[in-house]
Formats: structure tokens, sequence, C-alpha cells
């Protein structure tokens, strides 16, 4: 009986083995379009009477990127900013800090991550009217995500200057994106930062800083799909969609990409009525997906989706 279920069990398991090993061989190279669609404007939220934090926040802000919002495309981006005592690279020494510090690390791959209590693993010991609790969701490089079991990227270390601010303790709550900013209007976090885009439905139940970032929404396709490769503005990809007829294209819960193929009143994006668009945790499962030929194109925040492409484009090896 044991050898039965033995060979049963070996059985399974190569089945199984020679699955995961055809789903792997699928598998193909992704590329992000040089067509810019949507632009928007990040932010931070608090509850709406929070006026302590928020006073800080924006303080942070126009010392981090100046006068006006940090721009990667600008040709001078941060220019004016005084910057903010801050030590990023955790040598025990304070040095002047500002947004473009903090992009342009990320992009060096420096991950210097950020002291912080997790909330999951919090101690008995801390007491959080000592503390200001941040809600993210740290699946968004460059602006938040994990290294092993701590947390980096931008927002990350502008919670660390806040709480510095505020001579308190940083604590960070990881969560799915889309409830960011419901734990933030409830109370039950201080303040959201999480790659918010600012839009009208948002500023219904919470209140957001100065804008601090520019972005727009980008999209990715595998590498060998021509279908608009003479695409060149958002007009004409707009019409190529429209053309296809009955598609499959994949986006991150609750993320702009999503509302921009679904379409928003908030967001005043019309969608594509004849796109089916799927969800997925993160921006990184849905360019796996593309990746696999589960959806056609992915829609997403700029920095973010080149980061899931480049990530899943690591996998193959340079002969390939």
């Amino acid at each position: 009986m044991k050898k039965l279920l033995a060979g049963i069990f070996a059985v399974a398991l190569s089945a199984l083995l020679a699955v995961s090993m055809a789903a792997c061989s699928s598998s193909v190279r992704v590329k992000v379009l040089d067509v810019r669609l949507a632009g928007e404007k990040y932010g931070y939220c608090v509850e709406e009477t929070n006026t302590e934090v928020m006073n800080a926040l924006n303080g942070l802000i126009k010392k981090l990127v100046g006068d006006k919002p940090y721009d990667p495309e600008s040709a001078t981006p941060g220019e004016g900013a005084e910057g903010v005592e801050y030590d990023l690279n955790a040598d025990g020494k304070a040095e002047t800090v500002t947004f473009d510090d903090l992009y342009k690390s990320i992009e060096e791959d420096k991950d210097y991550t950020v002291e912080a209590y997790n909330f999951e693993s919090l101690p008995d010991s801390v007491d959080l009217d000592d503390c200001i609790v941040v809600a993210t969701n740290a699946e968004f490089e460059p602006f938040e995500y994990m290294v092993g079991d701590k947390f980096a990227g931008v927002d990350m270390h502008i919670a660390k200057m806040l709480a510095n601010e505020l001579h308190k303790e940083l604590v960070i709550k990881n969560m799915d994106f889309e409830v960011v900013i419901t734990d933030v209007e409830k109370g039950d976090s201080d303040v959201g930062m999480a790659g918010l885009t600012i839009n009208r439905g948002r500023e219904k139940v919470v209140k957001f800083s100065d804008p601090y970032y520019v972005t727009m929404q980008r999209v990715a396709v595998v590498e060998s799909d021509t279908t608009f490769d003479e695409c060149k503005t958002e007009e004409e990809f707009v019409a190529k969609v429209k053309e296809l007829g009955k598609v499959t294209a994949g986006a991150a819960t609750g993320q702009t990409g999503y509302f921009y193929i679904k379409g928003s009143t908030d967001f005043d994006y019309k969608g594509f009525p004849d796109v089916d668009v799927k969800d997925f945790e993160s921006i990184g499962l849905a360019v796996t997906n593309l990746s696999n030929g589960k959806v056609k194109f992915v829609v997403g925040d700029k920095d973010t989706l080149m980061s899931a492409v480049k990530e899943t484009n690591a996998r193959f090896s340079t002969e390939e």
C-alpha cells in the first residue's frame, strides 16, 4: 500500500513539475510602450480634522520639492528645494536630503531601509499615543516596498522625516492598497502614504496634502507585440485599443491604471467598454500575467510599471 501511495505521489509530483516548467517556458519578456497616457499628481492623506499632521506634511513637502511637485521628466526636477536634515544611509550622520536625492538613490539601486515599527509585530511596550501611524501598501516601488522585513522607498523615508518632525516613533501598517484611504478615514492610521493619486472621489472622504509628485500612466505589452508600435500619442493608443474589440487587460486593484481602463468619473476617464479589465493585488502580478499571456496589455503608474517590467525581465538569462 505504501509503495502504491508513493508511486501515485511520484506521478502527481512529476505532473506538477511538468505543469510548472511549461508555465515558466511560456513566459516571455515584456516592454513598456513609449506612449504617455493620463497625467496625475500624488499626495498624502489624513483624516479631515488632523491639522497637526497636515501642516507638518506640507512643510516637509515644501522643503523636499520646492515650489512645485517633483517631475522626473523635467529638465530641472526638484529645483528650489532646500532639503531636510536626515540620515538617509543610516551612517549616524544627518545630511541635507531633497526629494531628488530620495528618488535617485532608488534609481541607483540603493535600497536604504527605514527604521520603523511594523504594526503587525508591534511590541506591547510601544504606546501608540507616542507614535505616528502610517498606512501603506508596500508593493509600489520606488515609493514603498520591502527589503527583507524592512520598509524602503521614497514615501517611507518621508514618513520617517514626519515622525522626526513630530518627535514621535514611526509605525507602519502594510495593507491592501484599496483600504489605505478607508483606514485613514476611520482614524485607524494618522496618514496614508501609498503613491496616492489626488482625485475628487478621494477628496470627499480624506484631506490631501499639497501634491509632491507628478507621474503618468504607461502601458506594458509583451516584447513581440507590435500592435501599438505606430502609436505615438494617447489619442492613437486609445483609437488602436478600440479597434481591437474584445480583449483582456490587467491593472492593480484600486490603482489609477485600473480606472483608466474601466472608466471613472472621479478620474474623468471614459474607459474602454470592450476591454475586460482584470485587477491584481499588485502591478507586479499584473505584469507577470502579461508575461504569461493572460492579458493583452497592462496599464499602471510609470515608475511602478517600469520596476515591475524590469523585475519580470530579470528572470530571463541574457542568452535568451
